[in-house]
């Protein structure tokens, strides 16, 4: 045992965080240390886009303007994120869902989710002044 309590050798599973377009867009527009103040927050985490996310930026991505870019740019910071499949539910019931079954934070800005993820008494992840909040 560390003088700390811990087990040496025996590492703490990744907090998995799945991710809303809302937020990705968002740190896109105004860039912030978000990973960071992440893990600072909640320790290691894995980064998870849920396919009806990733398809959702992607409808976004494919048209004209400033949106249509930032939502390229948030595509393309999420490449390397785990993925999660998806139903045939709204991507915000899908987002909800996921993260009950597998106990997972949110990253969202979306005023909506956020208020039914505290209904459900599911921790989200938000952005307040331009730094990461924990709801």
């Amino acid at each position: 045992m560390s003088p700390h309590g811990r087990r040496r050798g025996r590492r703490r599973a990744a907090v998995r965080v799945i991710f809303d377009s809302s937020f990705l867009m968002a740190v896109v527009e105004r860039p912030t240390t978000w990973a960071e103040d992440i893990a600072a927050d909640v320790g290691r985490f894995q980064p998870v886009l849920l396919g009806c996310v990733r398809d959702e930026l992607r409808a976004i991505a494919s048209g004209r303007g400033r949106k249509a870019r930032t939502a390229r740019v948030a595509l393309e910071l999420a490449a390397g994120f785990a993925g999660g499949s998806c139903g045939g539910a709204s991507v915000d019931d899908e987002i909800m869902s996921q993260a009950l079954s597998d106990g997972a934070l949110v990253a969202t800005i979306d005023s909506g989710l956020l208020r039914s993820l505290r209904a459900a008494h599911v921790k989200a992840v938000t952005l307040r002044r331009g730094r990461v909040a924990l709801g």
